[in-house]
């Protein structure tokens, strides 16, 4: 599936050699925190990408014809105090990142537009410290919508509901009337 991609893109994905890049922007209550993997700031749809280099990196992102939930696990290694503070700090949970991927030319300026690779949200942070090496590895889970299809939302006792699910059954009939209190244990 070509995802709506450029032609140009195609033309970058079929050479022996390219020079991939990555851009994330994670949306957090505080405000967009654009990344990329670049060993330089990038600049893509008036966004400034701040290059993280090597200590940016995620999991793989898998693609099936069939509708399943996936996630990925964005990571920033050797990243300081500022970083953990911050994803302390935040409302992170249900909240926007996606992945873009995109390629460089020989002088490093981005070719073509690049395309989504995943849209998810936010589940978790995860912070592993190492007070041996004095450094820390930040990382989010992120699921794609697709979530939102596999959980099941609670049913109403009520008549009309149960007519739905169990054409005919008048079991819940008169469920609206009992709402009143019963006394129990009375005469």
């Amino acid at each position: 599936m070509d995802r709506g991609s450029t032609a140009a893109f195609q033309a970058e994905v079929a050479k022996s050699q390219n020079r991939p890049v990555h851009f994330v922007s994670t949306h957090l209550d505080s405000g967009t925190t654009y990344m990329t993997d670049s060993y330089r700031d990038i600049i893509y749809d008036g966004n400034t990408y701040g290059a993280v280099g090597a200590w940016l990196d995620f999991s793989d992102i898998e693609e099936t014809a069939e509708v399943i939930v996936s996630s990925v696990t964005i990571s920033l290694s050797g990243v300081d105090q500022t970083w953990i503070s911050a994803v302390l700090q935040e409302n992170y949970i249900d909240r926007t990142i996606k992945i873009y991927k995109g390629f460089l030319n020989s002088s490093q300026a981005l070719i073509t537009d690049p395309i989504l690779i995943f849209e998810g949200r936010i589940d978790q942070p995860i912070i592993n410290e190492n007070p041996d090496s004095g450094q820390s590895t930040v990382s989010m889970s992120a699921t794609n919508a697709w979530v939102d299809f596999s959980r099941k939302t609670g049913r109403h006792s009520n008549h009309e509901e149960q007519q739905i699910h169990f054409s005919g059954d008048m079991g819940f009939e008169f469920a609206s009337e009992i709402v009143r209190d019963i006394p129990w244990g009375g005469t």
